[in-house]
């Protein structure tokens, strides 16, 4: 029996206490346990910090900083944007520039005159002293130029260059709820962003007539911003189409080594159309190729082309790269017109035309979509129009009835290079879809 056992037994026996075996065990227990949670405790704390961390607060006193304000002779920099019908005084007064010689110089400065043509959502950023004399002023104009006056010892001098700007990615999305054209707008898709997504999706989607409310769409585009100030837009990058029953995806893509790109979608078709449909930007077609009373001739005659139906002075389209083989200002019959000869058999004319694009003539090349032209009611017409032909080894064909053949596909050396690309951009587009239709939800 353990010793500490005996003398435990030996103590209580000197005090008249009944010893029997169970009593012995349970007070080794009574004993024993007490003990090892003693232990246990021990040893739960020894991994813990062996000392306290004593946390104290200290206060000090920071002196107050001098404000620009306390020195009367700092400078002050102003800020304001142009409102429609705004005035130069009335500017330069929001800016609190009240410099007679300012002035002056402006109206006197060939190249600090043209702050006179001021466009309203532009900005004006002025430095001044305290008294309103003009140290400095900064404004860009709508050719993405900026016009810098500084004061120097001798007086002002002007000048202006072409404006630094900062690269970034724009994605936008949305769903139809009227029309397209008003769903971009209220989400303020610039119209150049608007026309290169036609342009893109045109041989797929109407977009006059073939889009619903509830289509949903989206895009990445590039912006190039002055001064947190958007000043252009660059190209779409990539851009998607879905209704119920299908979607629509396009992407930008530029081989390797290669200095053009062309939109492809995800599987590496191309979206490029030998033609395009419209060589008019925002039309409608007034007359097809078919048998038709002539308005001047008061006669039945087979219209050999489509009219679109333009305001003179609208844009004109080459619908395919090609060289033109015909410019004349002959004013009988098409009138001023051109003519324009693709790859072989086929060729393009345009006519009744009010004027040429500076700088054209026989042989020379033009791309797809470069404006040739504008709208007019030259030769034998009763109103402005486009009148287009399409020919076939020189004999008027109906473009809307010929299937056309399409551009090639990626090149099997690129679509190593390609595939990863159009993965990244397949998850982008989910995404935006997703957030649209949480948004929608």
């Amino acid at each position: 029996m353990p010793r500490i056992i005996q003398d435990f037994m030996k103590r209580m026996s000197n005090h008249s206490v009944s010893i029997t075996p169970q009593f012995v065990y349970r007070s080794w227990l009574v004993v024993l346990i007490p003990t090892c949670i003693t232990l246990t405790a021990y040893g739960v704390a020894e991994f813990g910090p062996k000392e306290e961390i004593a946390i104290s607060t200290r206060t000090e006193a920071i002196a107050t900083p001098i404000l620009p304000s306390n020195f009367p002779d700092s400078p002050i920099w102003h800020e304001d944007v142009i409102r429609a019908g705004d005035t130069l005084s009335a500017v330069l007064n929001r800016l609190n520039v009240d410099d007679a010689q300012a002035n002056l110089f402006i109206r006197s400065d060939p190249i600090a005159k043209s702050l006179f043509e001021l466009h309203p959502s532009r900005s004006l950023r002025a430095k001044t002293d305290r008294q309103g004399k003009l140290l400095e002023l900064h404004y860009l104009n709508n050719k993405n130029q900026e016009l810098s006056i500084k004061r120097q010892n001798t007086g002002f001098i002007a000048s202006i260059s072409e404006a630094t700007t900062q690269q970034h990615t724009v994605v936008k999305s949305g769903t139809i709820t009227s029309s397209f054209y008003a769903s971009t707008d209220r989400l303020d898709i610039p119209d150049s962003i608007t026309t290169q997504l036609i342009e893109i999706f045109s041989g797929q989607i109407d977009f006059h007539r073939g889009l619903k409310v509830g289509d949903r769409f989206s895009l990445v585009y590039e912006s190039f911003t002055h001064d947190g100030i958007e000043i252009k837009t660059g190209k779409i990058l990539a851009a998607e189409f879905s209704d119920q029953y299908k979607t629509l995806q396009a992407m930008w893509y530029t081989p390797p080594g290669s200095k053009e790109g062309a939109y492809y979608t995800p599987d590496g078709k191309s979206l490029k159309q030998s033609f395009l449909k419209n060589p008019v930007e925002f039309s409608r077609v007034s007359s097809g190729f078919q048998m038709r009373f002539h308005p001047v001739l008061k006669s039945w005659k087979q219209h050999k082309g489509i009219d679109f139906a333009a305001s003179t002075g609208t844009k004109i389209m080459s619908t395919a790269d090609g060289v033109i083989s015909k410019i004349t200002q002959d004013n009988s019959g098409y009138g001023k017109h051109i003519e324009i000869n693709h790859a072989g058999k086929y060729s393009t004319l345009y006519a009744h035309m009010s004027a040429f694009s500076p700088g054209l003539k026989p042989g020379s090349k033009v791309k797809q979509g470069e404006v040739i032209g504008l709208v007019g009611a030259t030769g034998r017409v009763t109103g402005p129009h486009l009148h287009y032909e399409f020919k076939i080894n020189g004999q008027q064909v109906n473009p809307v009835a010929l299937q056309l053949p399409t551009a090639q596909p990626i090149e099997s050396r690129y679509l190593a290079h390609f595939q990863p690309i159009a993965a990244q951009t397949i998850n982008q587009l989910a995404f935006l879809q997703r957030i649209e239709q949480a948004r929608a939800e």
